[in-house]
């Protein structure tokens, strides 16, 4: 499946939605706007082209046609066609893709209290494919309902709709690689290194509890979390440290000794350069915000 990567924030503005069912012998008209405009077909079939290229949009599939494009029908429908479409504005998108290169694993940048910009980061949209309808009908009814009777009190919560839809459309994406092998061992890699955050790091520990290759879990677990075990496992020590210093009183060379790291410089080391402060600073300054 095809995928378009755009550019957030800010997301997608919402600009109006409807719904029909197209009589047999309707077609598209031809178009060309500065908007976007996603459609989602029910029942039936939509026979629609954009920039010459035809798609045959079924029911239970999308296709989002994309601003400054030509699109019109190419062949009229052949049975009742259900159509909910929505128009949204964004910018143009950065990447096109494969859903099986989307970089989920990717880290943003966490922000601080001195940003004055928001870190950028990526929406992923399907261009045209098969979707799961179940979770869009409920959000597209209660867009329509919204914009049918809008008033100022409530056009945040005709965004947000918008927002749950987008954010359905991307989950639906992620949900297909959790049902492949790597997500499981990924997951099973996971769940090891969480059981055993107090003990020592030890590969070959890690390969023969979970009967794997240690270099296939070990790129298992980097294609979903762009980690590799180590990274990951010295990841879950820190946020546990962060925990016990935001809700705690325990010396910080206690909890040092809680996450399984003896030598007390190297846990403070290890600390700065995933948190970016030392666990004295990150403890003081998180209870002055308490």
């Amino acid at each position: 499946m095809e995928i378009l990567q755009l550019r957030i924030p800010p997301l997608p503005q919402f600009l109006t939605a409807g719904y029909s069912v197209w009589k047999p012998g309707m077609q598209h008209y031809e178009r060309n706007f500065e908007v976007y405009d996603m459609l989602i077909v029910g029942t039936g079939t939509l026979y629609i082209t954009e920039d010459g290229i035809p798609y045959e949009v079924k029911g239970g599939e999308m296709l989002l046609l994309e601003p400054g494009h030509t699109h019109c029908g190419y062949s009229p429908c052949t049975e009742p066609t259900a159509v909910y479409w929505v128009h949204f504005n964004h910018g143009r998108p950065v990447a096109r893709m494969q859903e099986k290169d989307i970089p989920w694993s990717s880290m943003v940048r966490k922000g601080s209290d001195s940003d004055l910009h928001p870190s950028e980061q990526a929406l992923y949209l399907p261009k045209y494919g098969a979707i799961d309808l179940n979770p869009l009908i409920s959000t597209l009814e209660d867009i329509l309902k919204l914009r049918d009777s809008l008033t100022l009190e409530h056009a945040v919560d005709l965004q947000v709709a918008m927002g749950r839809l987008l954010s359905q459309l991307q989950a639906s994406l992620r949900a297909s690689r959790r049902s492949t092998r790597s997500y499981a061992i990924a997951e099973q890699v996971k769940l090891y290194l969480r059981e055993h955050l107090s003990h020592p790091f030890h590969a070959q520990n890690l390969a023969s509890q979970l009967h794997f290759d240690f270099d296939y879990a070990a790129r298992c677990l980097k294609k979903h979390t762009g980690m590799s075990p180590l990274q990951y496992f010295h990841l879950l020590r820190m946020e546990e440290a962060k925990r016990l210093l935001v809700h705690s009183t325990i010396p910080v060379q206690e909890i040092a000794a809680q996450v399984g790291i003896t030598d007390y410089n190297y846990f403070i080391r290890l600390f700065r350069k995933t948190v970016g402060i030392t666990p004295g600073s990150f403890r003081e300054s998180s209870q002055s915000y308490v």
